[in-house]
């Protein structure tokens, strides 16, 4: 069974931490260490340390739109963590190879012969950028890992005090609603949730308060939401809604397409896909 990535990994806040520190680590890797006779391809300091923001920054860049393609991969892909290796393994080889080529194409600044240079830098390139990229990789992964664990810690916390504490009012059991940071946004009692609807970076959970029915909008993706309520009556129906079975009140074929209805002429019905037919139908049957 595959071992799949944490979804905290690839946040866009978490992607730009990454970005940050690697961007630091590789700037200061390079003017201390010079790999790869790095110093010796232009003249004055002052034009190696431009020389050196120029390719860490082209670097970054392309870390940005590799996680960029991974981020908008795993909306609709779980990502393994061997997967995830691969990626980085990726990641490094280009990386490399830009090294390697950018200064016997376009600075020319070796005499040997084109092919041997290339892959005497590239191999040296590829040491380099390996420990460049990895060390920080590892250092943000371990840093926001150790926050989500934190975060957890604190939860679990709340909740033994909650339960031992005599004088604390029991709660019916409620569903909370964070966002991708982990902060709590809206707890409502389960029979309130009408549907979820995806929008971009954001979701709409559609509930009733007080007899009117009002919606939220909340940073976090479906899929997450898909995972932590499974088994709690949420069912993902189609590619953007997620329903909540128990308000369903009927499912109906029209034009060819399955619809669910919830029996309030303030909701339009609910489009039912055929990937996710099977499990809305094996929910109604089980319930019913």
């Amino acid at each position: 069974m595959k071992n799949y990535i944490p979804s905290y990994f690839n946040t866009k806040q978490n992607i730009v931490l990454l970005l940050w520190v690697t961007a630091v680590f590789g700037e200061l890797f390079i003017l201390f260490f010079q790999p790869v006779e790095s110093r010796t391809w232009v003249e004055s300091d002052w034009a190696y340390l431009l020389w050196v923001t120029i390719i860490v920054l082209v670097a970054v860049g392309g870390i940005a739109i590799s996680r960029t393609i991974m981020y908008h991969y795993a909306k609709k892909h779980k990502i393994s963590y061997l997967d995830f290796a691969f990626w980085v393994l990726g990641e490094v080889s280009a990386i490399s190879f830009f090294y390697a080529f950018f200064p016997v194409v376009v600075m020319q600044s070796f005499s040997m012969e084109r092919e041997l240079t290339l892959f005497y830098l590239y191999k040296e390139a590829l040491m380099a950028t390996a420990f460049t990229l990895l060390i920080p990789y590892l250092i943000v992964i371990l840093w926001i890992t150790l926050e989500d664990r934190n975060a957890q810690i604190l939860k679990l916390t709340a909740r033994l005090k909650q339960a031992q504490d005599p004088t604390e009012e029991i709660q019916p059991e409620m569903f909370n609603f964070y966002d991708e940071r982990g902060e709590l946004k809206l707890s409502v009692k389960p029979e309130m949730v009408y549907y979820i609807e995806s929008a971009d970076n954001y979701v709409q959970i559609y509930y009733l308060n007080m007899g009117k029915l009002e919606k939220l909008m909340l940073r976090n993706s479906l899929k997450n939401i898909e995972w932590r309520f499974h088994d709690k009556g949420l069912v993902r129906c189609h590619r953007s809604y997620i329903v909540n079975m128990s308000q369903v009140k009927m499912f109906k074929r029209q034009d060819g397409e399955v619809i669910l209805e919830f029996g309030d002429e303030r909701i339009a019905g609910i489009p039912v896909s055929k990937g996710f037919g099977e499990g809305v139908l094996s929910k109604l049957i089980v319930d019913n």
